[in-house]
């Protein structure tokens, strides 16, 4: 008994369901079903007799351009093909496969160039199709703009090996992705000339736009035209290596705030504030930035006091440091952020626990979760915020999750009401508790976002972000006792030793904001210290005028801002002419020659305050006072780089260190520092020019290892 086929009944060019038994009116519907977009009947090939179809005179004619290039093979069982006269690379010809397959090869034969073939008939072939006629055509593929010559379907190479090197790096890839099936598959498919990668080529690529990038943040350190400020920080690897990052903070010729990490290295045990201390100093030298050099920001550590007192010795003895190294000393406090809000988050571990769970409870079922939104725009709530749940790594995520919890706060009562099987239900002193946390970190919360939400955070914004950190603490200290009142003291007193330290420098930095001054500062003291307040104002005007003095020092040309010359008239000196005034010009001359000794700090802290809550770039205030003010902003320009963390902006809200990929900790040491750097570089690099990466220009891949390439 011979099987028979079994057949697709929705196939419109399967026609055998015709015979078994379906109403001949349907068949007789056929033509007009098969019609197309412009009209034109199509009549199924299987419908057709094959002995009519070969003596038809209306057999249809195959007009596509695409046929002076392809020729049709015989039918083989059926199953027509089609072969390229150009590389004879041969592919079907079904009718109901259309030609946008033979088209997109004629544009990518490798032998197109090559041949004399006429330009006309290939241009033809890319004639875009008109998308209202025939939109199911455009879909099978994208078509070739008309415009497109067949000369600009040149591949380069070498660009395109290098777009890979650079996608790998940023994108933080492993090397044996351009070994993979699918990527080989893409790259075939989108240009199938190119030659299959290894990871040992793309890693010599890597090394070798690496090599040409380092070079290149050389030449931009060595003509900055201001100091370097610089930051020191500890990764992890997954398998627990210690690697030591310093990244410059800079400003370059055109007034904008750069970052780039110069060095990333293996740090051998122990862990020291001597191994440190040498990186930091290894790092100075090898990039000659030692006489730039204006302050280093720690990681807030123990270790921190040594490894800030040998730099600062080490520099000082060369007296690179201006002001006696009173700006040198910076310390993290993104990382003491992260220590009081981990200790805020500990109080309140299993209360958070069990609201996440019952957001969790909530988010599991979509029945659930429409009926508790339901619930609660029945209580007249705001549900514009959704339910989230949190990432235990980034406090962020857990504080956004309580804020939106207790927006909710009726609705999960409710639920606890009426659902018996939710068993996650907080009592309102635990609501309570919650509350007050949440107030708690909504400051820190706010403080982080400014350091990192701001796309140039110079200095000047520091002072005013962590004095409100400092008088949030202070009232939680002087407020009713409650459970967060001893783990405040305990986290004030460590604030206040920081503060002690490090205010001097911020607020010195906010005193160069033209909306803050000296009368803030002091608004801001008088707060914390009452009438103590005018010592430490004092401190921080006398430092800015001591570093002040030496700039003016090292000016090329010590110039004094404010006066203007003075016209005389030629006026008679004899006696009869006396009218009482005889001394005006003396008096006039002792008048300006007043004016002449202020300097340019005095008329600057002469001049009215902006708004204070205005919005203003302080970089292009002071780059508009460059001529006004040449050597004040000079200094300005060198003390509003001071960073104030050693994290990202990626990593602002983790809670643990910096750790490297698990893929990238299997490398050698140079190789990850080569990765780390340049995916940074390239970074960097985009968000000043807005959009694009680094232009590199690398050595074939032909032409061997690079120099030191071994070592990666």
């Amino acid at each position: 008994m011979t099987r028979t086929r079994n057949r697709n009944p929705f196939n419109p060019f399967d026609t055998s369901w015709c015979a078994r038994g379906l109403d001949s009116c349907v068949f007789a519907l056929l033509p007009e079903f098969f019609k197309n977009l412009s009209g034109e009947t199509i009549v199924p090939l299987s419908v057709v007799n094959e002995d009519v179809y070969e003596s038809s005179s209306k057999r249809p004619k195959t007009t596509s351009k695409v046929w002076d290039v392809f020729e049709k093979l015989p039918a083989q069982q059926g199953d027509s093909k089609a072969i390229c006269k150009l590389c004879r690379r041969i592919y079907t010809a079904k009718t109901t496969s259309g030609t946008s397959h033979l088209r997109r090869h004629i544009e990518a034969c490798v032998k197109r160039n090559n041949n004399d073939v006429d330009q006309r008939s290939l241009e033809a072939c890319f004639k875009p199709v008109n998308r209202e006629a025939n939109r199911q055509t455009v879909l099978h593929g994208t078509l070739v703009d008309a415009t497109a010559s067949s000369k600009n379907c040149k591949v380069d190479v070498d660009e395109i090996r290098r777009a890979i090197a650079k996608m790998i790096v940023v994108d933080e890839q492993p090397f044996r992705v351009v070994e993979g099936t699918g990527f080989r598959r893409v790259l075939s498919v989108a240009c199938p000339e190119f030659p299959a990668l290894t990871r040992k080529a793309i890693k010599r690529e890597i090394v070798s736009i690496y090599l040409k990038e380092r070079e290149s943040i050389r030449e931009l350190l060595a003509t900055c035209p201001g100091r370097i400020c610089l930051t020191s920080s500890t990764w992890k690897s997954s398998c627990d290596d210690h690697f030591n990052c310093v990244t410059a903070h800079f400003i370059d010729n055109e007034w904008r705030l750069q970052q780039r990490i110069l060095r990333f290295r293996l740090l051998p045990p122990p862990y020291d504030s001597l191994s440190i201390a040498d990186e930091i100093a290894l790092c100075m030298v090898q990039w000659n930035i030692e006489h730039k050099v204006f302050s280093v920001t720690l990681e807030n550590l123990s270790s921190d006091d040594c490894v800030a007192d040998m730099l600062k010795s080490r520099l000082d003895a060369k007296k690179y440091l201006p002001c006696k190294g009173a700006f040198f000393n910076m310390s993290c406090s993104t990382r003491m952020f992260n220590l009081i809000v981990q200790a805020g988050f500990n109080l309140l571990v299993d209360i958070i626990g069990k609201l996440r769970l019952g957001i969790k409870y909530v988010q599991q079922s979509r029945h659930r979760k429409k009926n508790f939104y339901i619930i609660a725009k029945t209580l007249n709530l705001d549900t514009q915020k959704k339910l989230c749940l949190d990432s235990p790594t980034r406090w962020n995520s857990t504080y956004n999750m309580i804020e939106v919890a207790l927006c909710y706060k009726n609705a999960f009562l409710y639920l606890a009401e009426q659902d018996r099987n939710f068993i996650h239900k907080l009592s309102e002193n635990e609501w309570e508790k919650v509350s007050v946390l949440n107030k708690f970190l909504k400051v820190f919360f706010e403080v982080t976002c400014l350091f990192f939400g701001n796309r140039q955070p110079t200095s000047n914004l520091y002072f005013k972000a962590l004095w409100k950190v400092h008088s949030r603490l202070s009232d939680m200290t002087r407020g009713p006792e409650n459970f967060m009142t001893r783990m405040v003291k305990e986290m004030q007193s460590k604030f206040n030793q920081y503060w002690s330290e490090y205010n001097l420098i911020l607020s010195c930095a906010a005193i160069l904001d033209p909306r803050y001054k000296i009368k803030f500062v002091e608004y801001c003291y008088t707060k914390l210290y009452g009438s103590g307040a005018q010592q430490y104002v004092s401190t921080s005007v006398n430092t800015l005028y001591a570093l002040f003095h030496e700039y003016m020092q090292h000016s090329p040309c010590p110039s004094h801002t404010g006066a203007s010359p003075v016209v005389t008239a030629k006026i008679s000196n004899d006696k009869d002419d006396n009218d009482g005034f005889e001394d005006y010009e003396t008096f006039q001359s002792a008048r300006f020659r007043t004016q002449v000794e202020k300097s340019q700090l005095d008329l600057y802290f002469e001049e009215p305050s902006h708004d204070l809550n205005s919005e203003i770039d302080v970089l292009e205030y002071w780059t508009l006072c460059s001529l006004r003010y040449p050597e004040l902003s000079r200094m300005a320009r060198d003390v509003l780089i001071i960073p104030v963390s050693t994290v990202s902006s990626n990593n602002s809200f983790d809670i643990g260190p910096q750790v490297i990929s698990a893929d990238r900790s299997s490398l050698k040491s140079k190789m990850i520092q080569a990765l780390v750097c340049l995916q940074d570089w390239m970074l960097a690099s985009d968000r000043t020019r807005g959009s694009g990466f680094m232009e590199s220009r690398t050595e074939d891949d032909s032409s061997g290892s690079s120099d030191g390439d071994d070592d990666y």
